[in-house]
């Protein structure tokens, strides 16, 4: 591998699985400090290898029209509401501009790189963070030691998330045998280290890499049946418990953020609190009130609705319920073209699965704009359009 590809895969490896890391290295509180760190460490190490970027006049006039949008729902979120926070809400709005902007660099960068060697890093990446997870499990048996912290991961969901997209591809690229194999050990992993999120991850990959096979589905059944019976799954059954007699932080705070976007789509007639606003300002909600009288007084992720898709929505209104709906029509595009294997190439198939997975962050369990997977999830969609009309080449069947 020549000094250059050598340094865009180190890039690579950093943008898509080390983000929380630096996060923690910098002793940020949140994902955004170790995503922008990566995403510059990307762009810095490139530059002299030849990075290169694609504008087109179609994706500076969308980037236009949706900041203009955003620009202006907090126009108005400043009317209806006294307070804000300026400074959270300009500040968000550059980073999420320069992502837009960073990302072209990133996909035309990569459209150049060699097919073989991007599939063997995407391989090396599933290897790496499937050896870290098992790693951590036996940590668990050995020591009894809680897998909230997974080493670069602070905690298991945060893993899931960027090992999900990962593990899309080996099941998708390998053979009946070894995808099996690969997918077993994601079950299992996900069942010993009670993570839904890697659960309902998991169960997707089955069902889109299989998904002209009845089989598939009835065997993820019997599978969830079998385990019930033999070692339990009550905690999965609890984070499914979509009441509010139900005690569990995580699933209380999910049902909160889906309230808090009904409540607030209805206070703010349809425009939303405002790009960054929840938690700030608008309805707080009973779910909310249960939380913070269960933590005496703690409002448990006020700022992340649970899950990205009702931050979405409460922060812009029906303009992000409309963003959402064509997030969900072009992903029945996406299933089709990748249930049907309408596309074999392999950075095709890498972010096509990307622009899968993120409909976990979106309705399943979201860490904010800025999360683990946010950039590449931009990237999908920019490689998506500017390969819309490669989709029926295959540069190489590996």
């Amino acid at each position: 591998m020549s000094k250059s590809k050598l340094i865009i895969s180190i890039g690579f490896y950093l943008i898509s699985i080390f983000p929380s890391f630096l996060s923690m290295l910098l002793g940020g509180d949140s994902i955004r400090a170790g995503l922008i760190l990566s995403v510059v460490s990307f762009l810095i190490l490139a530059a002299p290898y030849g990075i290169r970027y694609f504008i087109k006049n179609q994706i500076i006039l969308l980037n236009a029209f949706i900041f203009a949008v955003i620009l202006l729902l907090y126009g108005f979120s400043k009317i209806i509401y006294n307070g804000g926070d300026d400074v959270r809400f300009l500040l968000s709005l550059i980073l999420l501009l320069l992502m837009s902007i960073a990302s072209l660099f990133f996909v035309a960068t990569f459209q150049k790189f060699d097919d073989k060697i991007f599939h063997k890093l995407v391989f090396f990446g599933f290897y790496f963070l499937l050896f870290l997870g098992y790693l951590v499990l036996a940590l668990m048996v050995l020591l009894r030691r809680e897998p909230k912290n997974m080493f670069i991961f602070t905690e298991p969901s945060h893993y899931a998330i960027v090992f999900m997209p990962f593990l899309f591809y080996v099941v998708f690229k390998s053979g009946r045998l070894a995808s099996t194999f690969y997918i077993f050990l994601s079950l299992a992993l996900a069942l010993q280290i009670k993570s839904l999120t890697l659960l309902v991850g998991t169960i997707i990959v089955i069902i889109i890499t299989n998904g002209k096979k009845l089989w598939s589905i009835l065997s993820i059944t019997l599978f969830l049946v079998v385990m019930q019976l033999t070692f339990g799954l009550n905690y999965f059954s609890e984070r499914l418990n979509f009441t509010t007699d139900n005690n569990n932080l995580s699933t209380l705070v999910f049902i909160s953020g889906w309230e808090r976007a009904y409540l607030s789509i209805i206070d703010t007639y349809g425009l939303g609190l405002g790009f960054q606003q929840l938690g700030i300002v608008g309805p707080e909600g009973q779910v909310m009130g249960t939380i913070k009288f269960i933590l005496d007084g703690v409002a448990l992720n006020i700022n992340d609705g649970g899950s990205l898709g009702s931050k979405i929505i409460a922060e812009t209104g029906l303009f992000g319920f409309l963003l959402l709906l064509l997030y969900l029509n072009f992903l029945v595009i996406v299933v089709n073209r990748l249930v049907y294997r309408k596309i074999l190439g392999p950075k095709n198939v890498f972010f096509h699965g990307v622009y899968l997975i993120f409909s976990i962050e979106l309705f399943v369990r979201g860490m904010g704009y800025f999360s683990l997977t946010s950039f590449l999830f931009i990237c999908s969609i920019y490689w998506i359009y500017r390969m819309k009309n490669e989709y029926n080449k295959i540069h190489y069947t590996i």
